[in-house]
């Protein structure tokens, strides 16, 4: 018998569960803003069974970037990922999404446990400094959920529980992630055109986490305060970007100032010089 459609909010039902090295108490927060990840959901990378958990967030990870042309291979899942560093991310017992979820995600009528639907991937780059790498939410791929502010809120409760104080990304100038980071203060541009990169339109930048920027992201208080933009470059100016770059790589510094204007047909992201 098909199984009902879902009739309770689903962002009630979310659970939060980490992927990691070792015992995770004493060195990340397990309750960031309140919210426990159990002892259930902690899953250790070197066991066996949390195979399990990786196959989902390969698919996860698919849905989300294959389309794209940037999936990630499984091996990068342990190696590059929760053997060195940490996934925070966000799920739902297989028990209560609707037969249009399930299907989309490959899933049997047998299949039970917890399936992510959020991941945020961070790697350690010195003490409280971590580098995001991944972050992927399922919440366009599955609008029957109505899952609200994923992307975003998985980031922020991932830097609380990281006890991140400095990340440092990189992202494609016209990949809609930007949005989402710009929601947390001022990027600092450490790139701006990345030819080291499989796409060299690429950004790398930095950011300083803090209080008000974790809270912005998660729909509390306004913004962050920010430098007024000096210019705004364009989304798909590849010499814009180059020119950018070298001015960067000559001394000057630059950030970020707000999440990407949208006119038709472009995307403008502001930019402003800092000291």
């Amino acid at each position: 018998m098909p199984r009902a459609a879902a009739t309770r909010d689903m962002n009630t039902l979310l659970e939060p569960f980490l992927v990691t090295r070792g015992d995770p108490a004493g060195r990340y927060d397990l309750e960031p803003f309140g919210l426990t990840v159990s002892p259930g959901l902690c899953y250790e990378a070197t066991r066996s069974a949390t195979g399990a958990v990786i196959d989902r967030l390969v698919k996860l990870d698919s849905l989300t970037f294959g389309p794209e042309g940037m999936p990630m291979p499984r091996w990068m899942f342990y190696e590059l990922a929760a053997f060195p560093g940490a996934i925070f991310g966000f799920g739902l017992d297989a028990g209560v999404l609707p037969d249009a979820s399930r299907e989309r995600l490959g899933l049997g009528d047998g299949d039970r446990g917890l399936v992510p639907v959020s991941m945020y991937i961070a790697i350690p780059i010195m003490p409280r400094v971590w580098c995001g790498h991944n972050l992927a939410s399922l919440k366009r791929v599955l609008p029957e959920l109505g899952l609200r502010r994923l992307a975003s809120r998985t980031k922020a409760f991932a830097l609380r529980c990281l006890r991140c104080e400095q990340q440092i990304g990189a992202t494609q100038w016209d990949s809609d992630a930007l949005f989402v980071h710009a929601k947390f203060g001022v990027l600092e541009l450490l790139s701006a055109w990345t030819p080291a990169h499989e796409f060299p339109a690429t950004l790398t930048y930095r950011l300083d986490v803090t209080e008000a920027g974790l809270r912005h992201a998660l729909g509390e208080g306004g913004p962050p305060t920010a430098p007024p933009a000096d210019f705004e470059i364009d989304a798909d100016d590849h010499a814009a970007m180059r020119t950018l770059q070298t001015r960067i790589e000559a001394g000057e510094r630059f950030a970020i100032t707000g999440k990407p204007r949208v006119g038709e047909g472009t995307r403008r992201i502001p930019i402003a010089r800092i000291d």
